[in-house]
């Protein structure tokens, strides 16, 4: 029993900071994670323009085995088991759901409107209703992704929210009954890997990412080591992480969460060693960066559709060499819309959501949890 209180005590005390502030370094991570992609996808832009077989930017994918990281860390870091499913529920639906929603409904507008402008996508009753549940779906294309093509990573994210909400029911014990979940789904795939489109998502090795992130704020909860290393060793673990990470992929790569979940981890984790000061006016560029992460979901969500509406625009007219100062102009912008798309809808949104929760909840005459 003193164990257990003493693990409690420590809980409390390590995430008390988290619950009036948010974590710097992490909120940059955010940012370059996202940023991350949008490499990715402007390097396969380029790489189509000019018949190329090379994208100069294919690490970027790495950005979403980081979100992914990243997610199952706060989830459990910020996680409230005292305060039940409905409190968990609310804040993640007010989080995510909005503006995927919006953006969402904004592809189904343009593709009805102007398909040529969304190359593949084709609007269906059944593409909408799959879309807007976070139901994953195989296109013609056969790729397995919502009419919002990003959104598959999105899917994953509602399934560990569920798994996880689930969990909550035996309260302090759910970070690891979310771990052991993970783990059976990880052993299902290996045992059964083919099935059908759902089975094959939902069984995917990239989904045990979750479970890592958990068991890494285990680690930085439990290990008080963790939390007082310097920055040289943040410095250093990243560092590590660049140099592993190919040969480690180039022989393990095939089981898919091997080589990008262990890099995601380290990066993770060395971003938590880093210990960024709180932004502040002192502190322009920590501020901007840390605002830029605050973005970054939305950032992550447009990106692709600003990007392609650039190179339909440009077309095959520039130079390579402009064509990548075009670009990078793009990008930059991206970020710009980001950051006002989150300050005048995104938060403004989930205030009114939250503030609306808050208000029910004051009305519910019994004392239970708020659903």
């Amino acid at each position: 029993m003193e164990c257990t209180m003493s693990s409690e005590s420590l809980r409390n005390d390590v995430v008390a900071s988290v619950q009036s502030k948010n974590l710097p370094s992490l909120q940059v991570l955010r940012f370059v994670a996202a940023f991350s992609v949008v490499l990715f996808h402007l390097g396969s832009g380029m790489a189509v323009e000019f018949s190329s077989s090379t994208n100069v930017f294919d690490f970027g994918t790495l950005g979403v085995d980081i979100f992914f990281v990243l997610s199952g860390f706060i989830i459990s870091y910020t996680a409230n088991p005292q305060r039940g499913i409905g409190y968990f529920a609310i804040r993640r639906f007010a989080r995510v759901v909005p503006l995927y929603w919006l953006l969402t409904l904004a592809v189904i507008a343009i593709a009805t409107i102007k398909p040529s402008l969304l190359n593949s996508t084709t609007v269906t009753m059944e593409a909408v209703i799959k879309s807007m549940l976070f139901i994953p779906y195989e296109k013609s294309s056969g790729a397995v992704q919502p009419l919002l093509f990003l959104g598959w990573t999105l899917c994953y994210e509602m399934f560990f929210y569920v798994i996880y909400a689930f969990c909550l029911l035996w309260k302090n014990k759910a970070d690891m009954l979310c771990v052991g979940a993970f783990l059976a789904i990880l052993a299902a795939h290996f045992i059964s890997p083919q099935g059908s489109v759902l089975w094959r998502f939902y069984t995917n090795p990239i989904v045990f990412e979750f479970a890592l992130g958990i068991l890494l704020c285990k680690a930085f909860i439990h290990w008080e080591a963790f939390r007082r290393c310097s920055k040289l060793a943040s410095i250093g673990l990243i560092v590590l992480a660049l140099i592993i990470y190919p040969p480690l992929n180039a022989y393990m790569g095939q089981f898919n969460v091997t080589a990008p979940g262990l890099f995601a981890v380290m990066v993770v984790a060395g971003f938590l060693f880093w210990k960024a000061p709180q932004p502040g006016v002192q502190n322009i560029v920590l501020s901007s960066l840390v605002l830029f992460g605050n973005a970054s979901y939305g950032l992550y969500l447009m990106h692709p559709y600003l990007i392609q509406a650039s190179i339909k625009l440009l077309g095959k007219s520039v130079s390579l060499q402009m064509f990548s100062v075009l670009m990078a102009i793009t990008a930059l912008a991206t970020v710009a819309v980001s950051v006002a798309v989150f300050a005048f809808i995104e938060k403004p949104i989930q205030s009114i959501i939250l503030n609306l929760a808050k208000k029910i909840k004051t009305l519910t005459p019994e004392p239970a949890p708020f659903v």
